[in-house]
Formats: C-alpha cells, sequence, structure tokens
C-alpha cells in the first residue's frame, strides 16, 4: 500500500509539474508572439514619430505629415494587435488589459497630437502629454506585472522599452 501510495504522490507531483511546464509555454508564447506583435508595430511608431519629434523637429506640417502617413497608422496596428490578444492564462488577463489599455490611451495622444497641429492648439499638445505620461505608467506596470508572473513561472522575461 505505501508503494502505491508513493506512486500515486508522484503522479500527482508530475501532473502539477506538467501543468507549469503548460504555463510556462502559454507564457512564452503570450510574449514572444503574442505581444511581439504589437511591440513591433509600436516600435515603428515610435521610430516614426521620434525622426520627426524632439530633436528632429524642423516644423509642423513634417510632424504632422509624418504622425498621418506612418505613425498613426503603424500605432492603429499595435492597438489593434493588442485588442486581438486572448492571453490564454488567467494569470495574464490583468497584463493583457493593461497593455489594451495603454496602447489605446497612446493612440489618443497621438490623435490629439495630429488635431493640436491641424489647430494649432497648444492646449490639445498639453492633453496629449498628459496621455503618454499615462501611457508610459501603464507599460511601466505591465513590465511589473509580467515581472512578477515570470518569476512566478521561472520564465526569462526582459521588457521591451521603446
Amino acid at each position: 500500500m505505501n508503494e502505491s501510495s508513493g506512486e500515486s504522490n508522484e503522479n500527482k507531483s508530475e501532473q502539477k509539474e506538467l501543468s507549469k511546464k503548460e504555463k510556462q509555454k502559454i507564457i512564452l508564447q503570450f510574449v514572444n508572439e503574442k505581444t511581439k506583435k504589437v511591440s513591433d508595430y509600436e516600435e515603428a511608431a515610435f521610430k516614426s514619430l521620434s525622426s520627426v519629434s524632439g530633436e528632429n523637429f524642423t516644423n509642423d506640417q513634417t510632424l504632422h505629415t509624418e504622425l498621418v502617413n506612418n505613425t498613426l497608422p503603424a500605432y492603429k496596428k499595435a492597438l489593434e494587435e493588442a485588442k486581438g490578444i486572448t492571453p490564454g492564462l488567467s494569470e495574464l488577463e490583468k497584463p493583457t488589459k493593461q497593455m489594451v489599455k495603454a496602447t489605446e490611451i497612446f493612440y489618443e495622444a497621438l490623435q490629439l497630437e495630429k488635431k493640436a497641429l491641424e489647430k494649432q492648439d497648444s492646449g490639445l499638445i498639453e492633453q496629449s502629454n498628459v496621455k503618454m505620461t499615462e501611457y508610459q505608467k501603464l507599460i511601466e506596470e505591465y513590465h511589473s506585472q509580467m515581472q512578477k508572473i515570470a518569476k512566478e513561472y521561472n520564465v526569462e522575461y526582459t521588457p521591451n522599452r521603446s
């Protein structure tokens, strides 16, 4: 009877380990495939925006043209990808919602910037900047949440901070 109990406990342990391995696989797929697409589109949008803003700013028209032709379309794809992600695990639901919310907010910020340029309205630029700051906060929370999940399931996670 002891041997049988020992085998039963061993099988239960293997089942738990398999479950953890399956969760690891889902987490890796989430990070390496699902969110990677969002990140790739975001990166394209960020590169587009930075090519005409900050040190690279030349004039409002150039910035507006880049926003309309490249930044907004690229970021819209990021938003669509984020909204299309199915977490696959209850542990990934909160970070998924954070990512969607963050991408929605950044997209709104870009739209506000576009309107601000069209209307020459500095108030809209300020609103856009507030949303960009909110985006940064949400993304930091997302990365923090993902790092906790990665640690819990012994999965390597390196945030992509564009």
